[in-house]
């Protein structure tokens, strides 16, 4: 299972979704959708622009789980 961290990453950078919001031009709902692990893909222009925003690195955003199943 993939991990989306964005909710970890924006409390270590103390940020809301408001703020990434207004740098990234992702709406609200999308970045919530992204935070609340509700998201079935991730493009990659998308990764791009919240590593180019938080200023970190795509490996600091997901995150690979194996299913215990």
């Amino acid at each position: 299972m993939i991990k989306l961290k964005l909710a970890e990453v924006l409390a270590r950078k103390r940020l809301s979704i408001v703020e990434l919001s207004d740098r990234t031009g992702i709406t609200v709902r999308d970045l919530e959708v992204l935070r609340d692990q509700k998201a079935l893909a991730l493009r990659l222009k998308t990764l791009d622009c919240l590593c180019r925003s938080l200023g970190c690195q795509p490996g600091e955003l997901i995150e690979y789980v194996m299913d215990e199943s």
